[in-house]
């Protein structure tokens, strides 16, 4: 009779329970394990593009119908993504449906008309054009999609940055919601991500529909729904067209889906309002958005080249002044101060440095100016004309106590 070997036995043992171990994270807690270690999962740095399609109507006798499987209207949505494996990383590029561009043989006109001219690959092409940024995919996503996508996930909770009243009775649109956290369903979030009707126009509709990606992917990274992959990728199939394998698609969820917040960039075609009330672009900062979306170093600008938003959403009603002083005294360049953040039900308590163009550095700069108080986002949800807004929190209360102690400040961080 054969002794048993008790080193094998043990070697085995171990083998299998690293491989449980590992299967367990994977499905659990993806982010812990390195991207490159992912069995399935992205090898190289990929670059997508994400197109929300307009409801596009046929007509039934006197009436007009939504055709939902319908691929071919204008682009309500139009994200560029680039996700990196080997920095773990992933940078969204927001680009205003109202942008003026050149549509390649048809001349300027808003960006969202390529895809009804010629589908995907003119958009993709549109944007090359635009960016010089190779694209690697597409992936155009009928917005009756989010519906039953939202639907699916159990709802997804996101902060209504103000009231939103509308009715539009022939997109089926019933908007009414209260500023604060909600659960929205599948309708309420298509209004959400749809509504346009404030000051800002499209550009509100860009910063509303980066607050829902950030609570997407917050969603995406709970256990419990990764267990629905099944049934939305059987809603892929149905409402998404795209020139990527299901494979791909996988593997481009399962990284997205585990992505660190804090490696978690979003950021928004710089510009500004023409006289027609379209998106004009600021040729200047294409290159440095181009880089910025590929993940490439940036030099941290001096503080007086930095254009700073202040807003106060603290319960102190004058510490709006204090961090005013302070941040003028270190020479920042502050174009815009609100002594009342009106966007939130109730006092924040904690401080939010928004990065507006991904320009994580400066934002950190500013963060460390701040006694190192606050949470930097890298998402363009502050004030379009500034590159840092902060909306103050209670956490500052302490920080800054005195005009004095504004002024120790400065001279610390100067």
């Amino acid at each position: 009779m054969r002794s048993t070997n008790w080193s094998n036995v043990f070697a085995i043992c171990a083998i299998l329970g690293v491989l449980v171990g590992y299967i367990i994270v994977l499905i659990v807690r993806p982010g812990l394990i390195p991207p490159l270690f992912r069995i399935g999962g992205l090898t190289r740095p990929v670059t997508v593009l994400l197109l929300g399609t307009d409801v596009v109507y046929t007509r039934e006798r006197r009436h007009l119908k939504a055709d939902q499987q319908s691929f071919n209207g204008r682009s309500d949505t139009i994200l560029l993504a680039h996700l990196d494996p080997i920095r773990n990383m992933m940078c969204v590029l927001s680009i205003p449906r109202d942008t003026s561009v050149r549509i390649p043989g048809y001349g300027r006109q808003k960006i969202n008309a390529a895809n009804a001219l010629g589908g995907p690959r003119l958009a993709v092409d549109t944007i090359y054009s635009l960016l010089q940024v190779p694209i690697d995919h597409y992936i155009v996503v009928n917005v009756h999609g989010l519906v039953e996508l939202t639907d699916e996930l159990g709802g997804i909770t996101v902060e209504i940055p103000k009231k939103m009243r509308y009715v539009d009775h022939s997109a089926k649109l019933n908007i009414d919601l209260e500023p604060g956290p909600h659960t929205l369903d599948g309708k309420e979030a298509m209004g959400f991500v749809r509504f346009r009707h404030d000051s800002l126009g499209d550009i509100g509709r860009v910063q509303r529909q980066e607050i829902f990606i950030r609570a997407l992917l917050d969603k995406a990274m709970n256990p419990e729904s990764w267990t629905k992959i099944g049934k939305l990728i059987s809603l892929a199939q149905k409402y998404v067209y795209t020139d990527m394998t299901a494979n791909q698609m996988v593997q481009i969820i399962s990284f997205a889906r585990a992505v660190p917040k804090n490696n978690q960039r979003m950021l928004m075609l710089p510009g500004h309002f023409s006289g027609t009330g379209d998106w004009s672009y600021d040729e200047d900062s294409l290159d440095q958005i181009a880089q910025r979306l590929l993940g490439e170093p940036q030099l941290v600008s001096d503080r007086h080249s930095i254009k700073v938003s202040i807003e106060n959403g603290s319960s102190s009603p004058d510490l709006w002044r204090k961090v005013y002083r302070a941040m003028s005294d270190l020479s920042y360049n502050v174009v815009s101060v609100k002594s009342r953040s009106d966007v939130y039900g109730q006092p924040l308590k904690q401080t939010r440095i928004i990065a507006e163009q991904g320009n994580n550095e400066e934002a950190l700069m500013v963060k460390r100016d701040l006694h190192n108080k606050g949470e930097v986002i890298n998402a363009s949800l502050g004030d379009i004309q500034s590159e840092i807004t902060i909306i103050i929190g209670d956490d500052l209360i302490g920080a800054f106590t005195s005009a004095k102690g504004s002024k120790v400040m400065s001279k610390r961080g100067m």
